[in-house]
């Protein structure tokens, strides 16, 4: 019994010896060798230009649009390492049980990834690997305030609206940060199906939706009932 143990402790020490090189070897490769933060930048500043649209900073995003966000799209997004592990595993074995196309658990970051060096690649359980380990390059390389920010910069609402940039101006005929928050509220929850929940088409599921973001900021703790309630409230005026 003792040898057993004694046996199982060094695969645990092993392992963890692996895991750590591993890690540190990825650090270096993304942070000298393949310089993704730089891929990854250039890819976003390419397509905002080629939809002439405009850059948008951390600062640029308004709080109750980066809080919406993060309460439905990754609520671990400050915290994670570019990847939820978990929720990826998850994704893989679900998706490959049901023979369906593999985008499923993926962080911010990882969409991020999806978004701009994967954007070309068709999705296998090799590009969902890819995403994975490049979201831990990212993480690695990029502040998460930048990764956020990229990602609001690509992502798709509909319409041809690219960027949460373009999606103010298409939806609402203001800036961003002109946004009430519940217009900010309603952008938020686009992405994740802009054709279903396109306001112009049916504003109902768009609204329906838009409560769905909101309750998510309830149950993160976020916002209070009573904030719920003032969002839901505030007028929302397609252009």
């Amino acid at each position: 019994m003792h040898r057993f143990f004694k046996r199982i402790l060094k695969f645990m020490v092993f392992i963890f010896v692996v895991l750590c090189i591993s890690w540190f070897g990825l650090k270096y490769y993304f942070g000298h060798v393949n310089i993704i933060s730089n891929k990854v930048r250039s890819d976003v500043i390419t397509q905002v230009r080629a939809h002439n649209s405009r850059l948008l900073a951390y600062s640029d995003i308004p709080k109750t649009y980066r809080k919406a966000i993060i309460a439905t799209e990754d609520r671990s997004f400050f915290t994670n390492k570019g990847m939820d592990v978990r929720g990826t595993i998850r994704a893989i074995f679900v998706d490959v049980a049901s023979r369906k196309s593999l985008q499923g658990g993926s962080t911010i970051t990882q969409q991020l990834i999806h978004n701009t060096i994967l954007s070309n690649t068709s999705k296998s359980l090799t590009w969902k690997l890819l995403e994975s380990t490049y979201a831990i390059g990212v993480y690695d390389t990029m502040s998460k305030q930048e990764t956020f920010a990229f990602y609001t910069n690509v992502i798709y609402f509909g319409h041809g609206a690219n960027g949460l940039y373009q999606a103010s101006d298409t939806y609402f005929g203001k800036s961003p940060m002109q946004l009430n928050a519940g217009e900010l509220t309603m952008l938020a929850g686009l992405p994740n199906a802009p054709s279903v929940y396109d306001p112009y088409k049916s504003m109902k599921l768009a609204i329906e939706r838009q409560h769905i973001v909101i309750q998510n900021m309830v149950d993160s703790q976020i916002i209070s009932e009573s904030q719920a309630k003032q969002i839901i409230s505030e007028p929302i005026m397609l252009k």
